[in-house]
């Protein structure tokens, strides 16, 4: 078993330590926005995050900044979501790690509550697509909680309610 801390050795170098070890097992994230991680031999078989599991529970994965990891060899994963190989893990882990930027600006703290404000109005002109979104934010529920019961990929979700965030028609308290 290994254990450590994500804010001394981020995510990305020690899955690239991981893969390249050829190891097997699975990697816990103890965050907020945490998960597992399954490994096989030089490759990436599996991910959970909550409710979600397989790629979009990767991409939630990607955006963990901090706190701590612990690595178990021979955990078998539950099943098999995911095929990457290890250069092409890592590659589409930085990837998504990096469009997470603005995002968790913006959404820094996800144990803050979504609220729709006195700008909102039911005449504002939206997308059937952000009218789907908007449609799932509940009062007093948390960044988090929405993140998880949602069905949507993580980013796609947040990236939907950002400009309404941006533009002061709802608000994180």
């Amino acid at each position: 078993m290994v254990r450590g801390d994500l804010s001394i050795f981020p995510l990305l170098p020690l899955m690239q330590m991981l893969l390249g070890s050829g190891r097997s097992g699975r990697l816990s994230l103890g965050h907020l926005r945490g998960g597992d991680l399954w490994l096989a031999p030089g490759e990436l078989v599996h991910a959970e995050a909550g409710a979600l599991q397989g790629e979009v529970a990767l991409e939630l994965l990607c955006s963990v900044d901090g706190g701590l990891f612990t690595f178990e060899t021979l955990q078998p994963p539950p099943e098999r979501t995911l095929n990457l190989r290890r250069d092409a893990a890592l590659t589409h882990m930085f990837e998504v790690q990096e469009s997470w930027g603005p995002l968790l600006q913006d959404f820094s703290d996800w144990d803050r509550t979504l609220n729709f404000t006195t700008r909102w109005t039911e005449a504002q002109p939206v997308t059937q697509a952000q009218y789907q979104t908007l449609s799932l934010l509940r009062p007093g529920q948390t960044v988090a909680q929405l993140v998880g019961r949602a069905g949507q990929p993580p980013r796609q979700l947040l990236g939907t309610l950002r400009p309404f965030l941006n533009a002061g028609m709802i608000e994180l308290s």
